[in-house]
């Protein structure tokens, strides 16, 4: 064997021997649910071949990952920071590649349809996360990164990792559409819950939260725990 091909050897077994030992952590952890990733502090370890695509799957070494449980195990570690995304246990730090948003919302829940002032969205991803529409997951409408002219709907599903809200849902968060000016909610609680949404927008939707803030008086869009997310 060449010292090139012995090389090239050696860094799949590291490589292999990272992913092994971060879902063994993950696994291992007496948490439920994500991960405290913001409590630890581990090395950073270098980067590896794994990616999130767009439609949500995750893929390593250009094959994609079938298990969904060790795609959820590697969910539950993942973090956002700085615009880059990393896959950490309290012992080690990762950086892996994202080609748009890490999680694909698939799903949509309703809760007392219909009434503005309890009305609850919930959207679940594709590995099985499900957030409510509201203050701690706002919903930004945005640009889509790939310059076509259809709209980029995300929600933060959790410290800057957005979902980005997959086309049929998109079109069932359509037909719940209503006039603002139609609908009758408590100003200060309005305005208090609104507030939190902005305190709530981290560093991944800057851009966005410029959105809420821009399209927040406009008649036409959707209530969730007693927000109002303009759609149009």
């Amino acid at each position: 064997m060449t010292a090139k091909k012995t090389g090239e050897a050696l860094i799949k077994n590291l490589a292999a021997d990272k992913i092994k030992s971060i879902a063994a952590a993950a696994e291992s952890g007496d948490w439920r649910g994500a991960a405290p990733v913001h409590l630890w502090n581990p090395p950073f370890c270098g980067d590896i071949d794994i990616e999130i695509r767009r439609d949500g799957s995750w893929w390593h070494e250009g094959r994609p990952i079938r298990r969904k449980g060790m795609a959820e195990l590697f969910a539950s570690v993942l973090l956002f920071n700085e615009g880059e995304y990393f896959l950490v246990t309290p012992f080690e730090k990762v950086r892996i590649r994202v080609e748009d948003c890490p999680f694909l919302l698939t799903t949509l829940r309703v809760e007392n349809a219909g009434d503005a002032s309890t009305q609850t969205l919930y959207l679940r991803t594709s590995l099985g996360e499900e957030v409510a529409i509201g203050a701690e997951h706002p919903l930004f409408i945005g640009a889509d990164s790939s310059g076509n002219a259809e709209p980029h709907p995300t929600v933060n599903v959790r410290a800057g990792l957005l979902g980005l809200v997959s086309r049929s849902v998109f079109y069932q968060l359509a037909e719940l559409v209503v006039n603002r000016a139609d609908t009758a909610v408590e100003s200060a609680v309005e305005s208090a819950v609104e507030s939190a949404v902005e305190s709530t927008v981290d560093c991944a939707a800057d851009s966005a939260a410029g959105k809420i803030g821009e399209h927040s008086t406009h008649s036409l869009g959707i209530w969730s725990s007693g927000v109002f997310f303009a759609l149009a």
